[in-house]
């Protein structure tokens, strides 16, 4: 139980305003400002949970067979009314404008379907939308250990773009939904920043109150969204694109509402306010911290920052065995003829990405759910999270990496699929639309195996040695490393004498 949920639970499931944390004469001044606005803000209610229609079935539904976990799945719209904040510096407490702008979305939640399997944590998720479709990359990335130590996870639909893809998808389940409202601020100018990768200005002005109601309302047990499971902590999660939203959020949401116990962000964020504090973990790959122009903040007692080294934006295990399959299911993307495309092969549409095998092998899940469950530890009391070596960046001019002989970026940390590899993996690719954040891979022949290693058994031990540094590191689960020993043993490759 941590020191947040008495502020939810005192203010019930509304949305309510309050002050920050007095730290100094300044921020005192602020709260006294923000005074006279309270009545006004606490008087937006939890939305009501209704049941889609039932025409059709969800987009971006999990092709994952949860039921095989003892798990189950759930569309859910909620309606309700969301205040508009002004958030004109991204690095101080938003200002609440007014309350009442009607809206209604969907979450999609995953839960143990035994209450006594729930280990009474919430992990509420930013969809992302890049892709003109609501994806749940940290979902991909985090999913065996979800099922296998008892989360329960909830899936927002809070932006403009996710909703336009699901009612076009499917206009007869979906119409109803709507998520905008004025972006004009009462005081002159525009009360919402364009999206910084979807450019989609004043588009998501409701998002953040959005993302406040539905993590308020899963900290509350709400049968309605949850079955009555019993709440202890609620995790804001986000990955790329939702990461900059969610980490706005943090930094001028979170210090008024206290909704969220921690933090999970998968590819970097933008730069984070350290007087909030709120537990928070960061995950980089090699192509973030590239396109940000910028290494991650130092560590703090309630944040830490990893980074992957050879990393992509996304591990080739995440999108061919988890996003590709539901992608081409839902067919959002399609071919000129019409034929459904997944995400590998939309990439490939686009132009031939340089090497054509596209995304890492660098398991970025793998270090994702150490992260995960080390945020949880964390937030409950545990032990903190470890602290990890960073990239080697060149700070003379623009932020570059350091690279070894081989090309390799220096530092980071470094798995199996690096110090023990089967391919060449890098986190940054070459060529059109989604060929540079998909990094790649060329695997290698076993005549190149046998050369690097001279025989099976050598690269197993290895393997091994790695893996074990990586979890006495605390970056790797246990299950994780015994998984990757399992499939360096399964590798068949055999060297002569």
């Amino acid at each position: 139980m941590t020191g947040n949920r008495k502020r939810r639970g005192d203010a019930g499931i509304t949305v309510a305003f309050r002050a920050p944390k007095v730290a100094g004469p300044i921020v005192l001044l602020a709260a006294m400002a923000f005074a006279s606005t309270a009545v006004a803000a606490d008087t937006t209610a939890s939305p009501a949970v209704v049941r889609p229609p039932a025409v059709g079935s969800a987009m971006s539904a999990t092709a994952m067979p949860l039921s095989a976990s003892g798990y189950e799945e759930h569309e859910l719209f909620l309606k309700g009314q969301a205040s508009r904040y002004r958030i004109a510096d991204p690095m101080r407490d938003a200002e609440f404008v007014d309350a009442g702008s009607p809206y209604e979305t969907r979450v999609l939640v995953r839960r143990p379907t035994n209450p006594k399997k729930f280990n009474g944590t919430v992990v509420v998720e930013w969809l992302n939308v890049t892709l003109d479709q609501d994806v749940d990359f940290v979902f991909g990335a985090t999913r065996e250990l979800l099922v296998r130590d008892g989360y329960a996870w909830i899936g927002v639909s809070a932006q403009r773009n996710g909703i336009d893809a699901m009612k076009k998808w499917n206009p007869e389940r979906y119409e109803t939904l709507a998520v905008d409202a004025s972006n004009a601020d009462p005081e002159g100018g525009e009360l919402d920043p364009a999206d910084p990768l979807i450019m989609a200005k004043g588009a998501d002005v409701l998002a953040w109150d959005i993302f406040s109601q539905v993590g308020r309302l899963a900290a509350t047990s709400s049968r309605d969204l949850l079955g009555g499971l019993q709440v202890r902590t609620v995790i804001a999660a986000a990955e790329s694109q939702s990461t900059l939203k969610v980490s706005t959020y943090y930094n001028a949401i979170q210090p008024l509402h206290h909704v969220y116990d921690g933090y999970l962000f998968y590819d970097r964020t933008g730069t984070l306010r350290t007087d909030v504090d709120t537990k928070t973990i960061a995950v980089g790959t090699e192509i973030f911290t590239a396109l940000m122009g910028y290494a991650p903040q130092p560590d703090t007692n309630h944040q830490r920052w990893w980074e992957i080294n050879g990393a992509s934006h996304f591990s080739l295990d995440e999108i061919k065995n988890y996003v590709d399959p539901f992608m081409k299911r839902d067919g959002a993307f399609r071919d000129p003829n019409g034929q459904a495309l997944d995400l590998s092969e939309r990439t490939a549409a686009a132009g031939a990405c340089t090497p054509p095998t596209s995304y890492s092998r660098v398991p970025n899940g793998d270090i994702m759910k150490a992260a995960l469950k080390s945020l949880n530890t964390w937030i409950s009391g545990g032990t903190a999270p470890a602290t990890a070596p960073r990239f080697v960046v060149d700070r003379q001019a623009r932020p570059q990496y350091v690279r070894d002989a081989n090309g390799h970026v220096l530092g980071g940390i470094k798995t199996a699929a690096v110090d023990a590899p089967i391919s060449e993996n890098s986190g940054i690719g070459s060529g059109p639309w989604f060929c540079g954040p998909s990094g790649y891979h060329v695997d290698f022949t076993p005549a190149q195996l046998c050369e690097r290693y001279g025989d099976h058994g050598t690269y197993v031990e290895r393997v091994k040695a790695i893996v074990d540094a990586n979890v006495r590191d605390g970056v790797v689960l246990p299950e994780e490393a015994e998984k990757t020993i399992e499939e360096a043993e399964a590798l068949n490759f055999s060297c002569g004498k």
